[in-house]
């Protein structure tokens, strides 16, 4: 019996905030337009690819997440369900600071998951609050799940069980406006893999 693809994960298209290599964390920067024209393109493909299958859109409360999967869910005819567990990780402090100039302090936080970033969280929390909205989610109805890179990498991190990818670093699981697919396997197990848009700096295999 082949794989079967159970899920849609969906990164928000670009910002801003992207554009000017900062830590997003909390804030709340609209796409921008070549977020939107990512968010569409995005949209296209799941509806050529996917649309039998899909039967629910469901994002981050993030305004980048929402308008991105507010353009899915009206290529599918769906409305969007907004899930805080899909929120953000909280960097606190370095909300908005250079990914480059603070890449070393962040690397601290990964290294050391159950410290807490000062006035933010522990990236403890992103993972309990990821693997408990999934671990319901992925036994129920076919969605699509629009989030944030952060948490797509730490979603991935969950499922090989590997560190192959650095929440918030340059390594991307994919591009902004890319999707990735939830897989069964044979035995049971899950798999990820890009199906849509380019596959960046952290590479996840089945």
């Amino acid at each position: 019996m082949p794989k079967e693809l159970i899920a849609l994960l969906q990164r928000h298209g670009d910002t801003a905030a992207n554009e000017e290599n900062v830590f997003r964390s909390r804030l709340d920067p609209p796409l921008n337009p070549k977020g939107i024209k990512q968010a569409e393109a995005a949209a296209k493909n799941i509806v050529k690819h996917y649309k039998k299958d899909v039967k629910k859109v469901v994002s981050s409360p993030m305004l980048r997440s929402l308008q991105t999967a507010d353009i899915v869910a009206e290529e599918l005819g769906l409305e969007t369900i907004q899930d805080r567990g899909l929120i953000s990780w909280h960097l606190g402090f370095l909300s908005g600071r250079n990914k480059d100039t603070y890449q070393d302090i962040l690397n601290y936080y990964v290294d050391n998951p159950e410290k807490t970033i000062p006035e933010g969280e522990p990236l403890d929390d992103l993972e309990a609050r990821l693997e408990e909205f999934f671990d319901k989610a992925l036994r129920g109805e076919f969605g699509v799940y629009v989030t944030h890179n952060s948490n797509l990498v730490t979603v991935e991190n969950l499922i090989t069980g590997t560190k192959n990818g650095r929440q918030e670093s340059s390594e991307k699981s994919v591009e902004p406006g890319g999707t990735i697919g939830v897989f069964v396997e044979d035995d049971g197990s899950y798999s990820v893999e890009v199906l849509f848009g380019t596959e960046n700096g952290a590479e996840y295999t089945s």
